[in-house]
């Protein structure tokens, strides 16, 4: 028999919808509340209103100091106080992305620092996309929405890009997208243009942030295991290099041509490490070491030029290290530590100074993340290795110089990724209490 208008209408709104357009709107909902959260803060908190002391220098600071020239057309150059000429201090991508906003909004405004912060927010929340992605693969439907509000709306998670001009949010959203992309690929056949948009975005991911090239060999060497077409795959994994190398190559040219050097992407390292370690050093950053700092340093940084400062320092480490073995091993520990605990900060909260409450919240989340990986692993989870890689290795290179938290922040999705696990396995267990009469 016919269904009449109205009836079909009740029948329509009756059925469920289809499980992939009901996974769409979760994932709208959670991408829109994660972005609301964070312009609120902003706003309503009145977070772009960052200090003008040291003409500005916590706008940004390298950061900030690069794009102030980019923007007044001195190219990339100046990265502290003073002019000081070419730089190749940072990775390209953010100070030209903020160098184009100081132009449109003026250098160092409160229209400039909104914007930039929006544009933090922005990534920040798309991170909830990427990570919810990633968990699905890995654990499921229900592991993955859990794991995404919680990075959602997770306090802590707010900070970085509601407070800090710095490339930390766009970094995190990048990582945790050649994450996605890495499982994507390995779970079907990829394409060759598969392979060439995986380069292309690894050669992004090396202008933004140096350090999470790191991880490119591990995540090649994961979608190469047990592949069925070795000479392809090899074939294909050589093209996605290629890619990623054309993306690089123009500013290495730049560098070549600046300094008349082969540099890849920075030159900063020497500095970092010498901070760290040195005779006035504990095992942490000293500040005065830093021109942005100490004028003498600035000084100094001004008649060697960028290079001949950077190779001073650079010899001034390796002394360091070959004069004290021991306590470069010993300060390589310490940071080891300080990196999953956060280096010691005074943290006033109604006259009190809650340092021990601050090691012990950053501890507990690292404990509960590395359970939650050792139980991925005892589980045979697919990409237990990826997630180990980053667990692992990642941190490596910060364990030699100061561990700031924002260091550890571009791995932070997947902590909260493997302690929502952790807690989804933990509603498995069963605990009976057995009382006995005295």
């Amino acid at each position: 028999m016919p269904v009449r208008g109205e009836d079909r209408a009740k029948t329509d709104k009756n059925t469920p919808a289809p499980e992939g357009e009901s996974r769409h709107r979760d994932l709208l909902i959670i991408v829109l509340v994660a972005l609301l959260l964070r312009l609120a803060v902003i706003t309503v908190g009145h977070t772009y209103r960052i200090t003008p002391r040291r003409d500005h220098f916590q706008f940004g600071w390298e950061m900030g100091r690069l794009a102030r020239s980019i923007a007044t057309g001195r190219s990339f150059s100046s990265p502290t106080d003073l002019d000081s000429g070419p730089s190749a201090w940072a990775a390209p991508v953010y100070p030209y992305i903020l160098g184009g906003i100081f132009r449109l909004f003026g250098v160092y405004s409160a229209a400039s620092a909104w914007v930039i912060l929006t544009f933090n927010g922005i990534f920040a929340a798309l991170t909830s996309l990427t990570l919810y992605g990633i968990g699905a693969r890995v654990y499921g439907m229900d592991v993955a929405r859990r794991a995404a509000w919680t990075w959602a709306v997770f306090p802590y998670e707010l900070y970085w890009p509601t407070r800090v001009v710095w490339e930390t949010s766009l970094s995190t959203f990048l990582l945790s997208l050649v994450l996605w992309l890495t499982l994507r690929m390995r779970d079907r056949t990829p394409r060759r243009r598969d392979w060439i948009f995986y380069g292309f975005l690894w050669g992004v991911i090396a202008l933004t942030n140096t350090a999470l090239v790191s991880m490119l060999p591990f995540f090649l060497l994961w979608m190469l295991y047990g592949a069925g077409n070795r000479r392809g795959q090899f074939r294909d994994a050589a093209l996605c290099l290629l890619a990623a190398a054309l993306v690089v190559t123009p500013w290495m040219i730049r560098n070549y041509a600046v300094f008349g050097r082969l540099l890849l992407i920075r030159d900063n390292l020497p500095l970092e490490l010498h901070m760290a370690n040195n005779e006035r050093s504990d095992g942490l950053w000293t500040r005065m070491e830093h021109p942005g700092n100490d004028p003498a340093a600035m000084q100094e940084f001004r008649r060697l030029g960028e290079m001949g400062f950077m190779d001073q320092k650079a010899g001034e480490v390796r002394q360091f290290i070959l004069d004290n073995p021991r306590k470069f091993a010993w300060f390589t520990l310490e940071r080891t530590f300080y990196f999953w605990a956060a280096p010691p900060q005074a943290t006033i909260m109604g006259g009190y100074d809650l340092i021990i409450a601050r090691h012990t919240g950053f501890l507990l989340a690292a404990a509960l993340a590395w359970g939650g990986l050792v139980i991925t692993i005892r589980h045979r989870k697919h990409a237990a290795f990826l997630l180990a890689s980053l667990m692992f290795f990642y941190p490596l290179p910060y364990y030699m110089v100061n561990p700031f938290p924002r260091y550890k922040a571009p791995i932070e999705p997947e902590m909260i990724l493997l302690i929502v696990y952790l807690f989804w396995e933990a509603r498995k267990v069963r605990l009976q209490w057995r009382l006995w009469d005295a």
